[in-house]
């Protein structure tokens, strides 16, 4: 698939990949359990096996998954003028009646054409705090590359990945200044010419390519100076994703034999912060051995949570830190009646708020990515783009999530390359990726 070319160009693939066979496992009140196996054909047998009465939308499911197994993405997914927007075109020639038939049903209007209560209640949680319109196409999609094995979970984790880029950025010249947040950026001439730090310090610069979040460089960065209607409009009107409570616990037991991840019914609801909950949805990294040592484990527990309850929980530091415990002990006691004895066998504990987010990556509301993706998002990404610069501002890009309606971390990745193509063309230099490598 073209992104590993993405990849490849950003030497990222050097460590190895974890694929899953299971994904995600849903247990029901009824006892069952429905296991979202990456393997399509295992998985049709499953759902077969769970639902005989529903072998209708099982097969028109089946044969989806196998027609988007033909999807082949450009490298150049996010479309920046006509010949990119062809591109993508020509790639999805192969499942055009397919793309046609599913690009505007939601997993839930599809999940309602089960009979079986288990598979309506448990599709739709296929991605966790995905929105009620969160289109069928993202999981088809991305089902189809877990089974060619085009999706995988990088050993080392996200930091490991992160540090790998920032290794290749200084490599090739590049600086990066840690602990150093942007309070503006400089303007002379309605043209973007470097930034100021919040301790002070100017940065000038030809150009200014924010990666940052959307809403703090616009409104705040930016003071607001350089929007329209339509930029107006997506932030007033358009869903950011979930504000969540995250609870990592390192543990004295090996996790390997269950399921990566394991969404289940609480015998009681629970509350946290101030939001109900009456499933968990419980992960570990049994696969990744960096994770913790032999014979532990490392769980993480990912809640919906209320941006405001949490803003005004970190006015007070004792309040704040007392809510946080709470929380933990919360899942703490939940976990342990799943899993008996695991309460006497945590060893570390860290809970981040929507606040901890905010603090960390500046992200809006403390949202945990993006846009929230939904069917208007995908028909945004398949059609007209949201703009990589602003109204009336020049030499200023933004990338990343925020201008991504899919805002995953390729389309991010892939924003950026966009960015530096249309830099090298607006200058009259060929755009080249890749290191030379030395003569022999």
């Amino acid at each position: 698939m073209s992104l590993y070319q993405l990849w490849d160009e950003l030497e990222v693939l050097e460590r190895p990949l974890h694929f899953y066979d299971e994904f995600l496992r849903f247990e029901g009140r009824d006892g069952r359990a429905l296991s979202l196996y990456t393997d399509i054909d295992r998985l049709g047998q499953h759902l077969l096996d769970l639902a005989p009465r529903d072998a209708g939308p099982i097969g028109d499911l089946i044969e989806a998954l196998h027609a988007f197994r033909d999807l082949e993405l450009p490298v150049d997914m996010t479309i920046s003028d006509v010949s990119q927007a062809l591109e993508l075109g020509r790639s999805m020639m192969p499942v055009l009646l397919p793309v046609l038939r599913w690009r505007n049903v939601t997993v839930r209007e599809f999940a309602n054409r089960f009979s079986d209560p288990l598979l309506r209640e448990a599709l739709p949680q296929f991605f966790q705090f995905s929105p009620p319109d969160f289109p069928m196409m993202l999981l088809l999609s991305t089902l189809a590359m877990m089974h060619d094995h085009e999706v995988g979970y990088p050993i080392g984790g996200s930091l490991r990945f992160a540090q790998d880029l920032a290794q290749r950025y200084k490599a090739l010249g590049g600086e990066i200044r840690y602990r150093s947040r942007v309070s503006r950026i400089l303007v002379q001439g309605d043209r973007a010419v470097g930034v100021r730090l919040e301790d002070g310090t100017v940065l000038r610069a030809d150009l200014v390519i924010s990666a940052a979040d959307g809403h703090a460089t616009i409104y705040d960065m930016l003071e607001g100076l350089y929007v329209d209607s339509t930029i107006e409009a997506y932030y007033r009107d358009l869903p950011v994703s979930e504000s969540i409570i995250q609870v990592s616990l390192g543990v004295r037991r090996d996790f390997s034999s269950e399921p990566p991840a394991l969404d289940f019914p609480l015998p009681q609801p629970i509350v946290l912060g101030n939001v109900w909950h009456e499933r968990l949805v419980a992960k570990h990294y049994c696969f990744d051995p960096t994770m913790a040592p032999p014979g532990k484990s490392v769980l993480s527990v990912w809640c919906q949570a209320d941006y405001a309850y949490w803003r005004s929980m970190r006015a007070h530091r004792a309040h704040y830190r007392a809510a946080k415990d709470l929380v933990a002990q919360q899942v703490i006691a939940a976990l342990d009646e799943r899993f008996p004895g695991l309460a006497e066998e945590v060893e570390v504990v860290d809970v981040a708020t929507p606040i901890t987010y905010e603090r960390y990556t500046g992200n809006w509301r403390g949202a945990f990515a993006g846009w929230a993706l939904t069917t208007r998002k995908m028909s945004m990404m398949m059609g007209r783009p949201m703009r990589k610069t602003l109204p009336g501002l020049e030499g200023f890009y933004m990338i990343g999530q925020w201008v991504e309606p899919g805002g995953n971390v390729e389309l991010s990745a892939a924003s950026g390359r966009d960015v530096i193509k249309d830099v090298c063309d607006a200058e009259g230099r060929p755009f080249r990726t890749g290191v030379a490598k030395p003569q022999a």
